[in-house]
């Protein structure tokens, strides 16, 4: 009977010694399902955000028209004026129209992300502990 023990005992050590080999290669794919795909769409929202300081830039450039327009010395044309402010309005309007969905957006993609991202971790942790738990019940109490 010690030596079957022992044998079962040597058998389990071994078995032990595999299931850390394929939980090493779990951790090594894992990033690829998770942590790779999170940061290509992090990567994607900062290539977005580039393009928010031009918007601004044009906006600032249509205020400062107004301002001039308005603060100049001598006669004023009325209608110039007023297409001046619309146009400067219609630029505001679609600056803050593109902020607002850049927003909405952003709340609604880093929401989809982020449960793909703990779905992919728990499904990872849950396979380790299977794993685990296979490993454990080939030692008798």
């Amino acid at each position: 009977a010690v030596v079957s023990t022992q044998s079962t005992g040597t058998s389990a050590v071994m078995s032990t010694g595999k299931t850390y080999s394929e939980i090493a290669d779990v951790y090594e794919a894992q990033p690829q399902y998770d942590a790779h795909v999170l940061s290509e769409n992090v990567r994607e929202y900062l290539g977005m955000l580039g393009s928010v300081p031009d918007m601004l830039h044009v906006h600032k450039g249509a205020s400062q028209k107004v301002k001039d327009y308005t603060n100049r010395d001598g006669e004023k044309d009325a209608e110039e004026e007023q297409n001046i402010a619309l146009r400067y309005s219609t630029i505001s309007a679609a600056v803050l129209a593109e902020i607002t969905h850049f927003h909405k957006q952003r709340n609604v993609d880093f929401n989809a992300m982020m449960r793909q991202f703990l779905s992919s971790q728990l499904d990872f942790h849950k396979t380790i502990c299977t794993k685990l738990q296979a490993a454990l019940a080939q030692y008798p109490e």
